[in-house]
């Protein structure tokens, strides 16, 4: 017979459900952490500041450190806990989602501090589009995104693509290619980049845009 009270039973199992939570927000914070890390690494490779294969074995053994510490609790958390439909819910990994109607993916992107979401971007194998939600209201005119986020990050993308159509890697038709609408004033209402093609490039894009917005927000300007 258990010695232990209904009492004892729930609190234990309110203290579990706390852990579970507590494992998940850790490996978010994780997740984010590392993605500004290669945003910056990124940043740091293309000003040759350190050594690109230094930065590369940075971010590997961070992930294949990080990884063990979590896979196992959040394997038990996935067999003992039902997925949520509520799109407005985070997965373990990454905010990813499908419009089965429309075949376009969405992923959230969010402020890491506070969750505070920047966008639900759509895309496709062909194109991202990213487009900030209505009470996010940030110009165009505001760094770093023409600097970095435009001229550094997706003109760096273009470049390597001009690079490859001179080699005949790939065709004109191919080239990446990026539009920012805004209103009048210099609202951003949202960014559409095509021909990304790579996963690679899918990632970095979505990584570099919140952190820029993320950089923008905190300028309140």
């Amino acid at each position: 017979m258990s010695t232990f009270s209904e009492d004892d039973i729930r609190r234990a199992a309110e203290v579990r459900e706390w852990l579970v939570k507590e494992v998940t927000n850790k490996k978010e914070e994780l997740d984010k952490l590392r993605d500004t890390l290669l945003i910056v690494d990124s940043l740091l490779k293309k000003t040759s500041f350190i050594t690109a294969s230094h930065l590369e074995s940075s971010a590997s053994n961070l992930k294949d450190r990080s990884a063990p510490e979590y896979q196992s609790l959040h394997k038990e958390e996935a067999v003992q806990t039902k997925p949520s439909i509520d799109s407005t819910t985070k997965s373990t990994d990454t905010d990813y989602g499908q419009d089965d109607n429309q075949g376009v993916e969405i992923r959230s992107l969010k402020r890491a501090k506070d969750n505070l979401l920047i966008s639900n971007a759509e895309y496709t194998s062909t194109y991202v589009r990213i487009p900030l939600v209505n009470d996010i209201n940030l110009n165009i005119n505001t760094p770093p995104f023409k600097s970095f986020f435009l001229n550094r990050i997706l003109e760096g993308m273009k470049s390597k693509d001009k690079e490859k159509i001179q080699k005949g890697e790939i065709d004109e038709s191919e080239i990446i290619d990026y539009k920012v609408d805004n209103d009048e004033n210099g609202k951003i209402n949202s960014v559409t980049i095509s021909n990304y093609r790579e996963r690679e490039r899918l990632n970095e894009i979505f990584n570099t845009a919140t952190w820029v917005f993320t950089r923008m927000l905190e300028k309140g300007i």
